[in-house]
C-alpha cells in the first residue's frame, strides 16, 4: 500500500486534497453554551452543515480537489483492516467513562451484570465508536439506572486545520493549546493513517496548531502565542520544515481592545493570508503590532538573521504587496479564506457574515464598554463604509486590480464557531 507523500511548499500551490469534517452531534453541545465552548456566537447547526456541503461540493466539482471526510475514511480502513479496528476500539476505549455515583446503591441484576462485564468495545460497529470518541461520554451508575454525562466532546473538530500542520517536509501532528481541544489531535492522527498520510513528526512538550503555520515559497510564516507556544515553533523548526527563511510572528494585542482577548486573532491566518505568489491580504493595524523574528537554515539548524521587525515591514521586505482589510472584514474571516492555486481562492462571503460578527460585538459593548467600546465602535465605521461603497472584500478594487479569482462562499453560520474556509480545511497535498 502507497503512502501518500503529504507536502505544501506555499499557499499559491495547486491544491490537490484535503480532509475535512462536517459539523456534527458535538457541535449541537456547545451550542448550548458557546462562548464556553470557544464558539464566537450561536448559529443553526443544520444550515452550517450545508454550509460545510457546499464547500465540499465547490472544491471537487469547481476546482477538482480530492475531498476526505475523516469519518469516512476511519470507517473504511477500519472495515477493511482488523487490526485498525482494533485501534479505533481503543481510542474510543479510552474516551468512554464509567463510575458509580453512589458506592452503596444497589443497582439491579441486569445493571450489575453491564457494570461488571460491559460489551467488549471491538466489537461495535465503526459508527458507534466514532461518536463516542466525538461525545467523550461517561456511564455514571446509580441506584435507579444508568445516566450518561459528557465530558469534552470534540466540539471544534470541525475546524480540521489545527490539530496538524501539511509542511515542504510533510504532515506534522500538533498539540493543542486548549484542554476544550486536546482530544482532537488523536483521532485526526489515526484518520491520517488510515489513508497512509502518516505524520512525520508529533509535537511533544509544545503546543502547535496549524493556523499558526503559512508555507510561502522559501520561507514559511509561523505565529506563536496563545494558541502555538515558543516551545512548539522550534520544535516545528527543528524536525518539520525545510525551508530556507523561517519568520517567528508573535500575536499581537489587538490595540483596539481594552486588555487581552486573544481570540480576535488567535491564529495568524485569522488576520493574514496569501492569495497568489507575491500577494498577501490582512489587517494592516494588527500586521504591524505583530513581531517577526527571522531565522536561516544552516547545516545545523535555524539561526537568528537579524533585528526583529513588524510584520507588514518584513513582507514588503519580501516583496509581497499588501492589499489591506479593515477591522469589520477581520472580524468577519476574510482573510480565512482558501487558496486554490495562485491567484484563486474560496472566500467567506463577509457581507453576509457582518451583521452577526456586529450584533455579538454589540453584546460584548453592552458588558463592557471599556474593553470592547472602540473596537465596536471602529466596526460600525467599518460597516458604513464598506456598504456605502460597496467594497467588502472581496469585492475591492484592490483584489481586482491584482487580477484575482475570489469565489465567496455563503458560511454565515460555519464561521460562527471562530474560524472560515482555511480553518476548516486540513490540506494534504499542494503541488
Amino acid at each position: 500500500m502507497r503512502t501518500m507523500q503529504c507536502c505544501a511548499r506555499a499557499e499559491w500551490e495547486p491544491l490537490r486534497e484535503v480532509m475535512v469534517h462536517e459539523p456534527g452531534i458535538e457541535v449541537f453541545f456547545a451550542l448550548l453554551s458557546p462562548s464556553a465552548h470557544l464558539y464566537e456566537r450561536f448559529f443553526s447547526l443544520s444550515d452550517a452543515q450545508r454550509e460545510h456541503r457546499d464547500l465540499c461540493t465547490l472544491l471537487r466539482e469547481s476546482f477538482g480537489v480530492k475531498v476526505v471526510p475523516l469519518c469516512d475514511a476511519l470507517i473504511t480502513r477500519a472495515r477493511d483492516d482488523p487490526a485498525f479496528h482494533r485501534e479505533l476500539a481503543a481510542l474510543a476505549a479510552s474516551r468512554l467513562g464509567r463510575r458509580c455515583e453512589d458506592a452503596g446503591c444497589r443497582l439491579s441484576p441486569g445493571l450489575q451484570r453491564e457494570r461488571e462485564a460491559p460489551l467488549p468495545l471491538d466489537a461495535r460497529d465503526d459508527a458507534h465508536l466514532l461518536d463516542i470518541i466525538r461525545l467523550d461520554p461517561t456511564l455514571v451508575h446509580t441506584a435507579t439506572g444508568i445516566r450518561v454525562e459528557l465530558n469534552r466532546p470534540l466540539h471544534n473538530l470541525y475546524f480540521l486545520r489545527d490539530q496538524q500542520a501539511c509542511t515542504d517536509r510533510g504532515m506534522v501532528l500538533g498539540r493543542m493549546a486548549r484542554r476544550e481541544r486536546e482530544g482532537e489531535r488523536d483521532l485526526t492522527g489515526l484518520a491520517l493513517a488510515a489513508i497512509d498520510a502518516a505524520p512525520i513528526m508529533r509535537i511533544g512538550e509544545g503546543i502547535l496548531e496549524g493556523g499558526d503555520v503559512m508555507p510561502a515559497g522559501a520561507c514559511a510564516l509561523v505565529g506563536y502565542g496563545s494558541r502555538t507556544n515558543r516551545r512548539g515553533a522550534e520544535e516545528l523548526m527543528a524536525k518539520g520544515l525545510g525551508f530556507d527563511e523561517v519568520a517567528l510572528v508573535r500575536q499581537p494585542c489587538h490595540p483596539l481592545v481594552e486588555g487581552r482577548d486573544p481570540m480576535l486573532a488567535m491564529h495568524l491566518d485569522t488576520y493574514f493570508n496569501i492569495p497568489a505568489q507575491g500577494v498577501c491580504v490582512g489587517n494592516r493595524t494588527l500586521l504591524h503590532a505583530a513581531e517577526v523574528e527571522v531565522f536561516h537554515r544552516t547545516s545545523e539548524g535555524y539561526v537568528p538573521a537579524g533585528p526583529s521587525s513588524c510584520l507588514d515591514a518584513y513582507l514588503i521586505d519580501r516583496g509581497f504587496e499588501i492589499i489591506e482589510i479593515t477591522t469589520l472584514e477581520q472580524l468577519c474571516y476574510a482573510s480565512n479564506f482558501l487558496c486554490i492555486r495562485n491567484g484563486e481562492c474560496i472566500v467567506p462571503d463577509t457581507v453576509r457574515i457582518a451583521p452577526a460578527v456586529l450584533a455579538r460585538l454589540a453584546e460584548r459593548e453592552r458588558r463592557n464598554p471599556q474593553k470592547y467600546g472602540a473596537l465596536f465602535s471602529q466596526a460600525e465605521h467599518d460597516y458604513a463604509r464598506l456598504r456605502a461603497d460597496a467594497e467588502f472584500f472581496p469585492h475591492k478594487q484592490e483584489v481586482y486590480a491584482h487580477g484575482l479569482e475570489m469565489t465567496p462562499l455563503l458560511l454565515t453560520n460555519a464561521t460562527g464557531g471562530y474560524g472560515g474556509a482555511h480553518c476548516m480545511t486540513c490540506v494534504l497535498r499542494r503541488g
